[in-house]
């Protein structure tokens, strides 16, 4: 169970220009800034060429964590076109078969304005899941029976990490469409439900800077995986070297209780724990611990306040007699910043704002905290996590959330 803490970042924008709060998500859709007027397009067929390409990596980067080895021998078949709200297409998805049978998907850009591969899992995308597709389906049937109009066929919409959308026009009785309904496929309940303009809630970092960042970012990587693409390089031969992966030996992955930011939190200290530091106490008591001194919630059960989260674990720091350890918040997170602290064997804790699908999951993160313990720095840039949902080691994509603080926890 994930922390809604996404309304309490208001107070970030007064300290760090930050985060910027989000509206409501039954009343608004987020608009992803990254898709510009001018961008580089990605065909259909570069679309399926890269993600061929791809699905032979991923049984190397994610060799520490889950099974993908039978996606050595995998093929691609398109699923799902997205767009986003300009009716420009944004991504296009892929199942990813082995011997006939779906293994999972991968979710490829349509344009170099945003990272090559956006998701990949053994799960399924929100769209194909026949009883969200139902429970959707009913959920505009029921608005619309008063007016008399039809329901024409639904257009998917991916908006950026997380958001997964379903545009249904409606028709009247001579067939011309008059109105149209949106609907969240994460939760899912319409949002939207008329033609006007959909206003975006701000889901920004350092807006400009961040967002040109992203883009450079995500140019630099379509360019290095059609450099290897031209010349042959053969992803599935290419071994990670030990230079490309980082990894933290022996986080403890404890599940959510109390809320998210105590639990990866806790997951932090319970390293220490084990590491020179004996005098914090067991798991439940030490979240509950965590929990108490961050003001964690009961109602909404599980809500951190994001800037508590330092002050929390260093207060259970001293209150066990390590007043030596030192809790930041970093309201920027930069790629040198995980591959510097996870080389430091010192784990740390990510708190995202509209967190994209880990591995594994079928459910976007949302605004959650999770703890992060590895990375892969190659093609494409991942992070590996600890998410208190099980506790298994899953990975996402760096940057595939709306917004992100890490909280560094150093002895």
């Amino acid at each position: 169970m994930k922390a809604k803490f996404s309304t309490l970042l208001m107070v970030m924008v007064l300290i760090s220009m930050a985060f910027v709060s989000t509206a409501s998500a039954q009343n608004n859709i987020s608009n992803e800034t990254q898709y510009s007027d001018k961008t580089d397009n990605i065909s259909l067929e570069k679309a399926r060429l890269v993600a061929s390409y791809y699905v032979q990596y991923v049984p190397n980067v994610t060799e520490k964590v889950e099974k993908f080895q039978d996606w050595n021998d995998a093929t691609v078949k398109k699923s799902e076109i997205f767009y986003n709200l300009k009716g420009e297409k944004s991504a296009y998805a892929f199942n990813v078969t082995v011997n006939g049978e779906y293994s999972g998907y991968i979710l490829i850009s349509a344009t170099k304005d945003n990272y090559p591969v956006l998701e990949f899992s053994k799960g399924k995308i929100p769209s194909t899941i026949p009883k969200i597709k139902n429970k959707t389906e009913s959920l505009v049937k029921e608005h619309v029976n008063k007016d008399n109009l039809t329901i024409g066929k639904a257009k998917p919409l991916y908006l950026g990490a997380t958001f997964y959308y379903a545009q249904y026009p409606l028709k009247n009785k001579q067939g011309k469409v008059v109105n149209n309904v949106t609907v969240d496929l994460t939760t899912p309940a319409i949002v939207k439900s008329n033609k006007s303009k959909i206003k975006k809630p701000v889901i920004e970092i350092n807006s400009s800077r961040q967002q040109k960042m992203k883009k450079e970012e995500a140019h630099r990587q379509w360019k290095s995986i059609e450099k290897r693409m031209s010349t042959g390089l053969s992803l599935s031969k290419a071994k990670v070297s030990s230079s490309e992966l980082g990894w933290i030996d022996g986080v403890p992955a404890y599940e959510w209780y109390k809320g998210c930011s105590p639990t990866a939190s806790a997951m932090v200290l319970g390293y220490w724990k084990n590491n020179g530091y004996p005098g914090f106490p067991e798991e439940i008591t030490l979240i509950e611990e965590l929990a108490n001194a961050m003001g964690t919630s009961n109602w909404p059960e599980g809500t951190t306040w994001p800037i508590e989260i330092d002050n929390g674990i260093e207060e259970v720091c001293d209150n066990h007699g390590y007043n030596n350890f030192d809790a930041n918040n970093d309201y920027y997170v930069s790629w040198n910043e995980v591959i510097n602290n996870v080389n430091s064997d010192e784990p740390f804790v990510i708190n995202m704002l509209s967190g994209g699908t880990g591995s594994g999951h079928s459910q976007p993160y949302g605004e959650h905290s999770v703890t992060c313990v590895g990375y892969s720095d190659n093609t494409e840039d991942y992070i590996f996590i600890h998410d208190t949902w099980d506790e298994n080691t899953h990975h996402i994509a760096f940057g595939n959330w709306g917004g992100a603080m890490a909280t560094w926890v150093n002895p």
